[in-house]
């Protein structure tokens, strides 16, 4: 009995002599913790474990001109949560137009840029900016339209650029308008520190606007 006791207490001893290093080297390889800093030894390991695939990783610039910033687990699951809550389309008809101030040099006959900005209400917004010439009280036609992301949510770890667009504006009504219509796709990329970027969703933006020559501030020519 007391030979059974002794061998069933070898036995128990060594089980927890081998579970036990086993133990420590899973601990030691990197088990992730929302504390974990990010470096280029764990950089795959944590990229996976935000549920993110490590060959999309984009590698870029610095992304930070500090290369001592540091980057926790934590901050890049709350800047992922915060991108993954970006809708896939948003459609924009709100009439938020910036005018450029009418110069006491305005001639009957000119250039007006016209300009207008979304209020998407989420992390970034569009602004477009429209180069229209105009004469004696009409708009005559359409220079140029281009459009332009801003980032407005103010997370180092989040950035977002356009994919695509299709941004076009034409005269209306006789001359009394000028008409905006686009549809740009917008990128969401969460910063991985220093090391690069990765996609996380893609936006669809449509937006149509217009200017009235009064909104706009033609000269009242007669």
């Amino acid at each position: 009995m007391v030979r059974k006791s002794i061998n069933l207490c070898i036995a128990l001893c060594l089980s927890i002599v081998l579970i036990l290093p086993v133990g420590g080297l899973a601990s030691a390889s990197g088990s992730l913790s929302t504390d974990t800093i990010v470096t280029e030894e764990n950089v795959n390991q944590v990229i996976e474990y935000l549920g993110l695939d490590p060959e999309d990783l984009k590698k870029t610039d610095a992304t930070f001109s500090d290369e001592s910033v540091t980057v926790t687990v934590g901050e890049l699951e709350q800047a992922l949560n915060q991108l993954k809550q970006a809708p896939k389309e948003v459609t924009s008809t709100e009439n938020l137009n910036r005018i450029a101030p009418r110069a006491a040099s305005d001639f009957c006959t000119g250039l007006k840029m016209l300009y207008y900005t979304t209020n998407l209400g989420g992390s970034f917004e569009l602004s477009y900016e429209v180069a229209a010439n105009y004469s004696w009280n009409k708009f005559t036609s359409v220079n140029n339209a281009t459009v332009s992301v801003i980032d407005n949510d103010d997370n180092l770890f989040t950035t977002f650029t356009i994919a695509s667009k299709d941004v076009g504006a034409k005269v209306t009504s006789s001359g009394e308008k000028i008409e905006l219509n686009a549809t740009v796709k917008v990128d969401s990329w969460i910063s991985i520190g220093n090391m690069g970027l990765i996609k996380v969703t893609t936006t669809t933006v449509r937006t149509t606007k217009e200017w009235t020559t009064v909104q706009a501030g033609i000269p009242g020519c007669i």
